[in-house]
C-alpha cells in the first residue's frame, strides 16, 4: 500500500463534486483514505483505495457510481474516462481509468475533463464543465444521449431531439430541434 498521489486525489475529488445518493458519505471516505494499491496490469493508473472504516460510514446507493469523469480536449489519442465502484460494504472500492486506445500511466487532467451525472436509469442528466459550471438539459423531463466538445463550448443532444450548445461557462447559447 502507498499514499494516494495528488493527481489521484484531484480526480476523486472532482468525481465527488456533484450531489448524488451517497456523495456526502463518499466525500467523508475520501478524507480517510489510508492508502491505495494499483489494481490493473494494462498500464493504466487504476487503483483500489483503502478507507479507514472506523472514521467513515458506508455510502448508500449502487456499486457503480452515477458519475463519470470524461476527458475532453486530449491533445493526442482518444479521450479517457474515470469511473468509480463501491465495494459490497458501501466503501470506495475501485477508481478505474478507462482507455479506448493505448493505456498510459497518467490520470486525465481534471482541468480538461467534464463530470457526467446519470440518474438511476443511467440517463445523462447533468454535467460539470471544466470551468466549474454545472449544466442540465433545458427541459427537466428530458435527458441527454450525448455530450461532446464543440468549437464554441460543449454540445449535447437530448432524447427528444434537441441539440443544445453551451459555452465554456455553462451559458446555453443555442437550442435547436434536430427532428
Amino acid at each position: 500500500m502507498r499514499p494516494m498521489t495528488s493527481s489521484e486525489l484531484e480526480v476523486l475529488d472532482r468525481l465527488l463534486t456533484l450531489d448524488f445518493e451517497g456523495a456526502r458519505e463518499l466525500r467523508k471516505q475520501a478524507m480517510h483514505i489510508l492508502g491505495v494499491e494499483s489494481n490493473c496490469t494494462c498500464g493504466c493508473p487504476s487503483i483500489t483505495p483503502f478507507v479507514d472504516r472506523s472514521q467513515a460510514a458506508p455510502a448508500p446507493g449502487p456499486s457503480f457510481l452515477p458519475v463519470e469523469l470524461q476527458e475532453f480536449m486530449r491533445p493526442s489519442g482518444i479521450n479517457r474516462s474515470v469511473i468509480c465502484f463501491l465495494d459490497p460494504d458501501g466503501y470506495l472500492g475501485n477508481l478505474e481509468c478507462v482507455y479506448h486506445d493505448d493505456a498510459i500511466t497518467e490520470w486525465p487532467p481534471t482541468h480538461r475533463s467534464v463530470v457526467l451525472l446519470s440518474d438511476s436509469s443511467r440517463h445523462l442528466i447533468s454535467a460539470l464543465l471544466p470551468s466549474g459550471a454545472q449544466v442540465r438539459p433545458r427541459d427537466a423531463n428530458d435527458h441527454w444521449v450525448s455530450l461532446n466538445e464543440v468549437d464554441s463550448g460543449f454540445g449535447a443532444v437530448t432524447q427528444n431531439g434537441w441539440a443544445e450548445i453551451f459555452d465554456d461557462n455553462g451559458k446555453l447559447i443555442s437550442r435547436l430541434s434536430s427532428k
